[in-house]
């Protein structure tokens, strides 16, 4: 018998008969040397590798950790043990822990990859402990998504040409995906020229997207949105700033191709829900890491309810696993993103990284996240461990 005392309102004092709390006992993480030939976004990869154990013995995991983001978990930030916090807690009470760091996050302004990070390791530890894959527990609406490819990396590099991008889309389209996004931002002129080449390249039932990274004015969007519609392109991805809502709404009345954006929003449910309610946007974009897979489920709940698509991004290494776990509990789901840079980046080393075959990548059927871990590479790459 335990008693929860979790709330000081009307669950307080609540007693539950034959109920053992599978109790948080100690947080480590596992800082790694190894570094990327290809920078992501202009920087590289965090190398850090979380474990939350519990009194049994069951882990979760969580890769992506920064340097800065681990002695935030494992240390004192403004007065607040984020690791004292969560010892001697339920690792089954995610939600309870998920608001509290959201909590956090405005009183103590943690990063907000801090939430995701712990949010996937409980997951992580609950498949596991009921010896379930992460995506049945989150009610298993698909056993596989259809994934797209794009491009890596922000900003095309100088001196890009018409040929650099209709060569990656061919190669995706050979390589077996059922679609490619670019993140051109040579300008309008080039993408409205690069919008009809792709098609006449890669035919009629080849899904295109294009992500601007917010580089556009308004007017721009309508002219670049309105040669994408032409073209058959799927949809238009972060054509100006995330945070304009009017702008976002004025292009998605003037075009007739859906409207995506929030991929760098603060990363709560609240800014999306200002998004949706003003119509501004035909779908949203998080991140799992940046929320959990909590907040990506109440995310998609949220998109659901305005008629509206969610597009999770997909990161490499276990983010990936995180993202794909999530992707099977959505229904308004659209596509997979897989990046052409961050897909071969298994790190920490898996030995079962997930793979596209034929335009879907298949959910994981080990419990928990589903991932084989090298522990041998990681013992051999660990060069510090933060605890």
């Amino acid at each position: 018998m335990v008693t929860d005392t979790r709330s000081d309102g009307p669950w307080k004092e609540v007693e539950y008969e034959g109920y053992d709390p599978l109790l948080i006992v100690d947080l480590k993480i596992h800082m790694l040397g190894k570094t990327f030939d290809v920078p992501c976004h202009g920087g590289r990869p965090s190398n850090g590798l979380l474990r939350i154990i519990t009194e049994d013995g069951v882990e979760g995991w969580s890769s992506d950790i920064s340097p800065d983001l681990a002695y935030i978990l494992a240390g004192e930030y403004k007065g607040f043990s984020v690791r004292e916090h969560l010892i001697g807690r339920d690792a089954l009470d995610r939600e309870r822990i998920w608001h509290d760091m959201l909590m956090g996050q405005r009183l103590f302004k943690f990063p907000k990859d801090l939430r995701g990070a712990i949010d996937i390791a409980l997951w992580d530890i609950a498949g596991k402990h009921l010896g379930l894959p992460v995506w049945r527990l989150l009610g298993a609406c698909r056993d596989k998504v259809p994934a797209y490819t794009t491009q890596g990396g922000v900003h095309a590099p100088e001196g890009t040409t018409i040929e650099h991008f209709v060569n990656f889309a061919l190669k995706a389209q050979a390589d077996g995906f059922l679609g490619s996004k670019d993140h051109c931002n040579v300008g309008p002129e080039f993408m409205i020229k690069l919008a009809e080449i792709l098609r006449d390249e890669v035919g009629p039932d080849f899904h295109l997207m294009h992500d601007a990274v917010q580089y556009y004015d308004l007017n721009e969007a309508i002219r670049v949105g309105k040669a994408l519609e032409e073209n058959g392109f799927t949809w238009f991805e972060e054509p100006v700033r995330d945070q304009d809502f009017r702008s976002l709404k004025k292009l998605r009345e003037a075009v007739g191709i859906p409207v995506v954006a929030g991929e760098n929003f603060p990363h709560h449910i609240h800014s999306y829900g200002q998004m949706l309610a003003m119509g501004a946007v035909d779908g949203i974009k998080p991140s799992v890491v940046s929320g959990g897979i909590t907040e990506t489920q109440k995310l998609a709940d949220l998109t659901n309810a305005f008629g509206a698509d969610i597009h999770v991004q997909l990161g490499g290494s276990m983010w990936g696993f995180a993202t794909i776990h999530a992707n099977g509990g959505i229904e308004n789901l659209v596509m997979l993103e897989v990046h052409e840079n961050r897909a071969s980046r298994i790190y920490p080393p898996i030995k079962n990284p997930l793979r596209q075959i034929d335009g879907y990548v298949r959910m994981p059927e080990g419990p928990g996240l589903g991932i084989d871990l090298d522990w041998d590479m990681v013992q051999e790459d660990t060069i510090e461990i933060i605890e």
